[in-house]
């Protein structure tokens, strides 16, 4: 048997092959542990928070009610009687609906209005439309045009009452 190879029926050692990539640590810890002491450790490191009460709609409050008892003593001091808003002395819904708006002098750009109503106020606006046979915009800004005119109107030459009328659009525009 000369040509023959002898051939062991004992098998060799098998070494473990080694994977890819760097090797695990022993204590390595999974994604869900790591997240853990990561929102452990920045828990640590959150930021006092200081929660103040606002006051500003009290301060509102009672800054409307002086306003009313400084009107009042305005007028006491000044003599006149306060014009009241009777029905004989505003015009018919009908009469403002049937005006138009006088043109805008100013020439402002359109502005955009989103609204949500009441479904009584809805159908009111729809009956109006139907009744005037006018657009809902156009019902709409001939009715705020009115209320406005009439509200100015009514301070009747007290530059002050009307420039607060002015200031108060002026500053809730600016927060």
């Amino acid at each position: 048997m000369a040509g023959h190879k002898n051939i062991s029926l004992h098998a060799a050692p098998v070494t473990e092959k080694r994977g890819r990539g760097r090797p695990r640590k022993p204590d390595a810890m999974s994604n869900a542990q790591r997240q853990a002491a990561f929102r452990a450790r920045h828990k640590a490191d959150e930021k006092p928070v200081t929660v103040t009460k606002n006051e500003y709609d009290e301060l509102a409050v009672e800054c409307e009610r002086l306003r009313k008892e400084l009107a009042q003593a305005r007028r006491a001091v000044s003599g006149r009687p306060r014009r009241s808003m009777s029905s004989e002395s505003l015009p018919a819904v009908s009469e403002v609906l049937a005006q138009s708006v006088p043109a805008d002098e100013a020439e402002s750009d359109d502005k955009r209005l989103v609204v949500t109503m009441n479904g009584r106020e809805c159908f009111s606006l729809e009956r109006l439309e139907a009744h005037c046979g006018l657009s809902r915009r156009a019902v709409l800004e001939r009715l705020i045009w009115w209320a406005d005119y009439s509200i100015v109107q009514s301070f009747g030459g007290d530059d002050a009452a009307f420039n607060r009328y002015l200031n108060r659009v002026t500053k809730s525009r600016e927060k």
